[in-house]
């Protein structure tokens, strides 16, 4: 089947609200303008919540497939806003000083990327006609999708074309080593907010963080939209995820997921078991969620989504993570706020040998930024390369239980992850490539003056507000070096009252890093 499926426009009216305005090829279910029941939520998909307030958009999304029930289809939305005065052609519902409208296309396949650049050009140009009953334009781009997206995208080249314009890099950048605990925290199932004033800045982060896991964006999500993961879906198997405070016991999941692993719709595995199963069975990812769809959240096992109505950041019984995206023009300040599980945070808190490694790819990424080169090292695809390797060291550790090598990945997180319904698939299987793989973390060293910075870095970007902070611990890192006992008393005058706020949290962390004698 082809890739492309349609390009539909969605126009908000002031009485009637978002609603489909044209289709090609038409639409033919049975809501108003032939919208399918499927897609009832297409039109406030498409148009972000409070439209008014933004000139322009772009929307990742995603819906149940009609095709085949329990599957997903993939939507990118560009949302544009412009003067009723402008307009050439003006039809009796403009009755308000500007108009709003979305171009939408749906594919069968993630093409968010590649279909973002080209249908942000076409909106652009759509607009420029300042007449709507104009629709020539669209069903040309229909036309030309349908020519450049064929039914032969597979393997290789799908991949590649899949992760095209989703930047790992700039996740890094605004994250920093922080990009490395949501990779953690996404492993552990748990319910994710991300929140963010855009669309477009919502998709781009959580879609980069997919991507750093091996062919989860272009094989894995085909199961993931909340819309076929409500409670019905929950398989038993699945058990509720409490951490407990004093989990330091290193234990062996004899619950190899058998079960889980029969009604996994993910049956096609690399010799690495990846995808691994994140987005199944209960467990939803979705780029952006309209307010409609905020009761849908509690009833799944799990999930990971977007949404830029402030009200979804207001009701933190549904969620054990908030990661708020803000931007105030200039700056952006990124905060990651545990909620309702204050063990939680502990559990995914980087490990030493985890800084060093976050810290290395950052360096990278950072250098290869700065000169603006082609170098294969530090590009979005190394990072790729950086995480499977990390990830690669992860599973074989687990699998291994050699207790001299957990403790880098964080004893707490291992034995969390155990308990998913992803490791549980992931062990319940037989992976050829898995058996050559050496457990033990990249970056296991002896800690040395250097990690204590690199802690101190960590935990003060962690701090909300604390970016007015980071240049003096910065001054005071170059001192480290020369004389660590100075240094040690700079910091601590400026931060024993701060540190001692996150003990709770900090405490723990480091004695478990290194196995007892």
């Amino acid at each position: 089947m082809h890739p492309i499926l349609n390009v539909v426009v969605v126009s908000f009216h002031h009485k009637r609200g978002c609603e489909v305005e044209y289709s090609h090829p038409k639409l033919d279910g049975t809501g108003e303008a032939g919208l399918p029941d499927e897609w009832h939520l297409l039109p406030s998909l498409a148009l972000p919540d409070g439209v008014h307030n933004c000139q322009k958009d772009t929307i990742f999304f995603l819906l149940p497939s009609r095709e085949e029930p329990g599957k997903c289809v993939f939507g990118i939305s560009c949302y544009r806003q412009i003067d009723a005065k402008e307009l050439i052609n003006k039809s009796d519902d403009v009755t308000r000083a500007s108009v709003q409208k979305a171009v939408c296309v749906l594919s069968r396949i993630p093409l968010f990327g590649p279909l973002k650049a080209k249908l942000e050009v076409i909106t652009q140009a759509y607009f420029e006609q300042k007449d709507f009953s104009k629709v020539d334009v669209l069903a040309q781009m229909h036309t030309n999708l349908c020519d450049i997206f064929d039914e032969n995208l597979t393997g290789e080249y799908f991949s590649n074309l899949a992760h095209h314009e989703i930047s790992i890099q700039e996740l890094f950048i605004r994250f920093r080593h922080r990009a490395l605990l949501l990779f953690k925290l996404f492993l552990l199932e748990r319910k994710v907010l991300f929140i963010a004033p855009t669309g477009l800045r919502l998709g781009e982060t959580m879609l980069a963080i997919v991507s750093m896991f091996p062919k989860l964006l272009e094989e894995g999500l085909f199961y993931s939209t909340i819309g076929v993961n409500t409670s019905d879906k929950i398989h038993p198997a699945n058990k509720s995820k409490n951490v407990n405070n004093k989990n330091e016991e290193i234990v062996i999941e004899e619950d190899v997921g058998i079960q889980l692993t029969r009604s996994d719709p993910l049956k096609k595995k690399d010799s690495c078991g990846f995808p691994l199963s994140l987005f199944t069975q209960g467990s939803s990812f979705d780029p952006y969620l309209p307010i409609q769809s905020m009761d849908l959240i509690s009833k799944t096992q799990s999930c990971i989504v977007g949404a830029t109505n402030a009200l979804f950041a207001m009701k933190k019984d549904l969620f054990d993570v908030i990661v708020k995206i803000e931007d105030d023009g200039s700056l952006v300040h990124n905060h990651i706020e545990f909620v309702n599980d204050s063990a939680l945070e502990r559990v995914v808190s980087l490990t030493t040998a985890d800084l060093r490694f976050a810290d290395f790819v950052l360096k990278k990424v950072e250098e290869q930024m700065k000169e603006s080169s082609s170098e294969f090292d530090g590009s979005d695809e190394w990072i790729r390369l950086q995480m499977k390797n990390y990830l690669l060291g992860l599973v074989a550790t687990s699998r291994s239980d050699l207790q001299a090598a957990i403790p880098h990945f964080g004893v707490a997180f291992v034995n969390e992850w155990r308990r998913t319904k992803n490791h549980k698939i992931l062990v319940a299987n037989k992976h050829e490539d898995l058996t050559s793989v050496p457990p033990g973390h990249m970056f296991s060293e002896q800690m040395g003056v250097y990690d204590v910075y690199l802690r101190l870095e960590h935990a003060v970007n962690g701090v909300e507000g604390a970016s007015k902070v980071i240049g003096t611990v910065n001054t005071a890192g170059k001192n480290l070096g020369s004389s660590i006992g100075e240094t040690g008393s700079r910091v601590k005058a400026k931060f024993t009252n701060w540190w001692n706020r996150k003990a709770p949290v900090q405490e723990g962390i480091e004695q478990a890093e290194e196995p007892s004698e």
